[in-house]
């Protein structure tokens, strides 16, 4: 769960720790895939990378100055599912 955001804020508290505007977020193989924009909802949405936006359920940890991503999690979700 996070706190309530809006656009002018630059600071979100997550239960995976306290996240801020520019951080980077790093995928489990140690790529930067993006620095954080804004937290919006569920969404970590991002600038400057290949992905616009990582579920809140990715982050694995919250470092310093990174956002560390899981390899579990949204990425399988769904996989073998049958409608």
């Amino acid at each position: 769960m996070t706190t309530p955001s809006t656009s002018s804020e630059t600071v979100w508290t997550t239960q995976q720790g306290t996240i801020r505007k520019g951080m980077r977020v790093i995928a489990p193989d140690g790529s930067c895939v993006g620095t954080v924009a804004t937290l919006d909802g569920d969404e970590l949405m991002l600038e400057g990378g290949a992905h616009e936006f990582v579920a809140i359920t990715q982050v694995d940890g919250v470092s310093a100055d990174s956002v560390l991503l899981s390899d579990r999690g949204d990425a399988t979700f769904g996989l073998g599912a049958t409608p």
